[in-house]
């Protein structure tokens, strides 16, 4: 019997293996490979091989992690120490710098990342990012910034075209492709 995590990596090589249409926009060359945030760690020990099932098929395969973006923003913001002493004090920092700072991080990545219309960049470490950010807005904020498709590993759910991060905060309509089983 196949696993969900084999279930999932089969219906994404279906995906995979469809035509790549050139007329899309960044929205729609956006993949959301959406699983039970209870695997993460099954899904993380299987990256190697949602790799070998895209070189496979003829893609190039790159990995970006959004697992450093808050801590290095963190890291180098001028009040963190008393950030540390009193948390409630960084939520109008979130807002006000935090975000921008998430997209320009994913921009800078995006841009380093060697890549042409057949590559597929993965982005995982999503999770990182829940509480301080929302991901759709750092998506929406790079959208231009990839020539493929970009491979979001999401922790969550996908419903009447709805999406949720790990269950918990509301979820977005986005013109994404889910890819679920």
């Amino acid at each position: 019997m196949a696993t969900r995590i084999d279930q999932l990596l089969e219906a994404y090589e279906k995906v995979l293996n469809e035509p790549w249409s050139s007329a899309l926009s960044g929205q729609e060359r956006i993949w959301f490979l959406v699983y039970d945030p209870a695997e993460q760690r099954k899904v993380e020990l299987r990256l190697g091989d949602f790799e070998t099932a895209a070189i496979k098929a003829g893609i190039k395969w790159r990995m970006i992690s959004l697992k450093l973006c808050f801590p290095s923003w963190m890291a180098n913001h001028e009040y963190r120490d008393e950030y540390f002493s009193n948390p409630e004090y960084i939520v109008d920092q979130l807002e006000a710098e935090f975000i921008s700072y998430a997209i320009q991080f994913l921009k800078n990545q995006l841009i380093q990342t060697e890549h042409d219309e057949k590559t597929l960049i993965a982005i995982k470490d999503v999770s990182s990012l829940f509480g301080f950010a929302r991901l759709s807005e750092i998506i929406k904020g790079c959208e231009r910034y990839f020539k493929g498709r970009l491979l979001i590993f999401f922790p969550g759910e996908f419903e009447q075209n709805h999406y949720r991060l790990l269950d918990a905060r509301d979820g977005w309509d986005y013109l994404a492709r889910p890819i679920t089983i």
